[in-house]
């Protein structure tokens, strides 16, 4: 296996390794607020506590509140096609290593690459939609949101890298 190989596939596994952090750790953090009597308010019991949230639980969060089709959505864009698509990667890398053709999916996968920052986007509106929540609401980003879009950028790097080779066999081609 080649250098650009060897480093292909720990950049795939880092991108493995933020995905998962960036899926389960704190996206983002709900703060109801009611203006200058929010304290009271919510020694009152009037305002719930803030409430934080993981892409996960975001999700597992509209399931049970019958937001059935957006939570699919999420689910889909946010959990499956980003695994998928490392997994497609994967092969294609592991291909290269044996010197075969990468896999037909490889170029599919690559097209629809962008759809796989549809949660950053969803994350970003409603940060921008909490600014005109009544009282000083406000949805603030927590770490996860981070890895997350760093993963979902650092994955669409890996499979145009992956794909810009003519073939499989170019990966495992010495570099000069």
């Amino acid at each position: 296996m080649t250098a650009r190989a060897r480093w292909l596939a720990a950049l795939n596994w880092l991108c493995h390794a933020l995905l998962a952090i960036g899926l389960a750790a704190p996206c983002m953090t709900f703060v109801s607020r009611m203006g200058g009597a929010t304290e009271v308010a919510r020694a009152a019991g009037l305002l719930p506590e803030p409430a934080t949230y993981s892409v996960l639980t975001g999700i597992r969060t509209l399931f049970e509140n019958g937001d059935v089709a957006i939570g699919a959505v999420l689910l889909v864009f946010s959990v499956v096609f980003p695994v998928s698509k490392l997994i497609v990667v994967r092969l294609a890398l592991q291909a290269a290593a044996r010197g075969d053709a990468p896999p037909a999916l490889l170029r599919a996968i690559s097209a629809a690459s962008k759809y796989s920052m549809v949660d950053v986007f969803v994350v970003a509106l409603l940060v921008v939609a909490s600014k005109s929540m009544p009282g000083g609401s406000r949805v603030e980003l927590e770490w996860g949101t981070y890895a997350f879009g760093a993963a979902a950028l650092l994955s669409t790097a890996l499979t145009a890298s992956a794909r810009a080779a003519p073939d499989a066999r170019a990966l495992a081609a010495p570099t000069a």
